[in-house]
């Protein structure tokens, strides 16, 4: 286990000559000169200094980072952390991607485990998170589910300190308000200290979309043209409550809570029209989408913290989660000619219920060894519906669904590890974890799907600080690493598209997949400068076998997408990144913080022909660049972020292949302090609003088809009043 340098403690001894026995030979009348106390201070290491320490290659990301921008959602967090990126337009699909792979390649962990089933980070506001840890290589104590690396998202902590905060912020993208507003209470009562953080979120939203198909036939010869247009307009709300305690019961036990409740509403209307150029019309040239969901997500987790003597510890953990999501649709479609054709209403269910089990033991008996064994299990249970019904008014074939699954995932790890520091200026952090699976579904249309697996991973990171400076210093990882597929990719259960072609076609899940393997190598430099900030450079390389990719088949004429394991693939990348104050270089510059990181990723699928055999639409190319500037003589802060990753073209599978347009953004803040408690920041989020491109290609014997959608983006301006009561 990795941890971070204790908290430096400034203690000051009294001279003999003034302790309290002394006898003064003044007289009475002549009384001592006061006597001056002097300032003892507790500090925390700060983001640097804990990255310089940590034996694994980690960044944290701090709480002011995390709030600069006024962001509303942790997404828009995420894209501006060193080496990650978000997918979809405008960076808002969800899949964070880490070395630009993402579907599972990086790990997602909440308090450090992982994300129950059910739970979707966008429901996560900046407000409740403390910090944000980017982990690059593996641990034995975290899942070794993460090929890419690991990202930890840590909420609010628990405070010892009285704290009462306010914030009520105003927000306006493409014409559509949205309302958000923050509270916490932390205080401390005798042994028990606790952090009350309570967000509410408001939204409406509305936006268009085109996307034109267009087909050719074996010999090239165009044969379809029509251009789908997309209106999208709704609203949702979103409330999420953390609290935190901690209670110090005894002199070496310690009781803390962790919960997370958060409850979302949603509701949407989807208008799409089809105009035809060329070729048969799609059967249905016209439709009309009214969705409205609402869900409910909860996990507590309990730890009991037992110290012992010689610095040793046990730590127990026991959490349980709840998710539960509820979804009506209503969907209308009209043929060519506007005839009503179809109605259709759906309704869902989905509960998502857990427990996770915890622990590990440290008993650092060694002189310079910090050894831990523990053991990391979970259960977990969905329960899933779904009931559509059809009207057909001309009499086209109905599509009736009445289906209902059950699936459950049983995981248990048990792993070792220890931190050895080998010299002042070396150590070493070896570990081995194995971790085992099983996944059970069943439903009321499909066969009993088990699968059983477990890997091993070793584990192994070496830190090196230079001889001659306390500046620089070197690292070197080795870790088995691996990817569990998704339980929804081995339930052999048909997703339905509204119109079925080669690029628009249905899903199916594959009861044989098995997971991906992979072993990983990693290498970095870092530099650090006096007075804080540094340069680092890494480079990683990750062989993966038994790679998952979606391949297309047809059955009795419907396209059908599924996954399937197909060899090996191989990953590698070179990132670069800093952070440091421009007066380091420019003594007399004004004082700018300086920020930028750059990331480049190459990988090669062997199962498919090159060029653009890339995995998972692999990112090639992303970074940023930012500052942030005080005035002098003004209590003004301001500051502005650049962003920006590579598209280009990437083969899926034997038939398929996708294009996406190059993304950039620049966000910008003004921090005005008032007082010490109180401050206003206005925000500039997406000031480019550029464009989204996304194409598909399917080229097959008959002929080929190719969708390109166009999705616009638009500014956010927001506005947050802070108060600190």
């Amino acid at each position: 286990m990795y941890r971070p340098p204790r908290a430096a403690l400034a203690l000051l001894a009294l001279s003999s000559s003034l302790a309290a026995a002394q006898v003064d030979p003044r007289p009475a009348d002549n009384p001592p000169p006061p006597k001056k106390l002097e300032k003892i201070e507790i500090t925390a290491p700060n983001e640097v200094e804990e990255r310089r320490e940590s034996t694994a290659a980690r960044i944290v990301i701090n709480r002011d980072e995390i709030v600069r921008y006024g962001d509303t959602t942790v997404l828009d967090v995420m894209k501006r952390l060193p080496g990650v990126t978000v997918g979809g337009a405008g960076g808002r699909s969800g899949d964070i991607r880490m070395r630009g792979l993402g579907s599972g390649y990086t790990q997602i962990l909440l308090n450090g485990e992982p994300t129950p089933p059910g739970f979707s980070l966008e429901s996560i506001s900046p407000e409740l998170i403390e910090r944000i840890e980017v982990i690059r290589s593996a641990t034995a104590e975290f899942s070794t589910q993460a090929i890419a690396g690991t990202i930890n998202i840590v909420l609010r902590r628990a405070i010892s300190t009285r704290q009462r905060e306010v914030k009520l912020g105003f927000g306006n993208e493409n014409g559509k308000t949205s309302v958000n507003a923050t509270g916490q209470v932390s205080d401390k009562a005798g042994a028990l200290s606790y952090t009350l953080p309570l967000n509410v979120n408001s939204f409406r939203f509305q936006g268009t979309q085109r996307a034109e198909q267009l087909g050719t036939d074996s010999a090239g010869i165009p044969n379809l043209n029509y251009v789908t247009d997309q209106f999208n307009r709704g609203n949702g709300a979103n409330l999420g409550f953390s609290p935190r305690l901690n209670w110090n019961f005894a002199k070496d036990h310690t009781l803390a809570t962790e919960t997370f409740v958060q409850l979302n509403r949603f509701s949407g209307n989807f208008d799409e029209r089809s105009t035809s150029f060329l070729g048969a019309p799609p059967d249905r040239s016209a439709t009309n989408l009214d969705l409205e969901a609402k869900s409910t997500s909860a996990r507590t987790n309990f730890t009991w913290i037992r110290r012992l003597d010689n610095d040793a510890r046990i730590e127990a953990k026991l959490g349980v989660s709840y998710n539960r999501r509820v979804s009506k649709a209503i969907f209308d479609a009209y043929d060519v000619a506007d005839t009503f054709i179809l109605h259709r209403t759906i309704d869902s269910h989905a509960t998502d219920k857990g427990f996770t089990s915890s622990g590990k033991y440290l008993f650092p008996f060694i002189t310079g060894h910090a050894l831990a064994i523990g053991w990391d299990g979970a259960h977990s249970r969905r329960a899933e519906d779904r009931l559509q019904f059809d009207v057909t008014p001309t009499g086209l074939p109905q599509f009736n669904i009445d289906e209902a699954y059950d699936a459950r995932v049983a995981r248990l790890a048990l792993f070792a590890q220890d931190e050895w520091q080998v010299t002042p200026r070396a150590s070493l952090y070896v570990g081995l974890r194995w971790e085992g699976l099983d996944t059970r579904s069943i439903g009321n249309v499909i066969e009993e799907v088990h699968n059983r697996s477990s890997v091993l991973s070793p584990i192994a990171q070496a830190l090196w600080k230079l001889p001659g400076t306390d500046k620089d210093q070197v690292r070197a990882g080795l870790a088995r690493t691996y990817k569990a597929p998704n339980t929804v990719d081995l339930m052999p259960r048909r997703f339905v598209s509204n119109n079925n072609t080669a690029t628009t076609p249905d899903f199916q899940g594959n009861p044989d997949l098995r997971p991906e393997l992979a072993w990983g190598l990693d290498g970095a430099y870092e530099h650090y400068f006096t007075g804080g900030g540094v340069f680092s450079a890494s480079a990683f390389h990750r062989r993966v076998d038994s790679i998952i990719l979606r391949e297309l088949i047809v059955v009795n004429g419907t396209y059908i997408l599924r996954p399937a394991n197909k060899g090996r693939a191989t990953i590698r990348g070179i990132e670069l990144d800093t952070k440091f104050n421009a007066q380091r270089f420019f003594a007399s510059g004004p004082s700018i913080d300086l920020r930028a990181n750059l990331a480049r990723n190459w990988s090669r699928v062997d199962f498919l022909a090159p060029p653009d055999n890339r995995l998972n639409e692999q990112t090639r190319v992303s970074g940023n660049v930012g500052f942030d500037f005080r005035l002098r003589d003004t209590p003004l802060t301001t500051g502005g972020n650049f962003s920006f990753k590579t598209g280009g073209p990437v083969r899926l599978s034997l038939t398929q292949a996708s294009y996406t347009s190059a993304r950039r953004a620049v966000d910008l803040y003004a921090l005005w302090k008032f007082s010490p408690a109180t401050q206003l920041r206005v925000t500039a989020s997406n000031a480019l609003a550029q464009d989204y491109l996304r194409i598909d290609r399917y080229v097959g014997a008959n002929g080929a088809l190719q969708l390109s959608t166009v999705s616009p983006s638009f500014i956010r301006i927001g506005v947050v009043l802070e108060l600190k009561l």
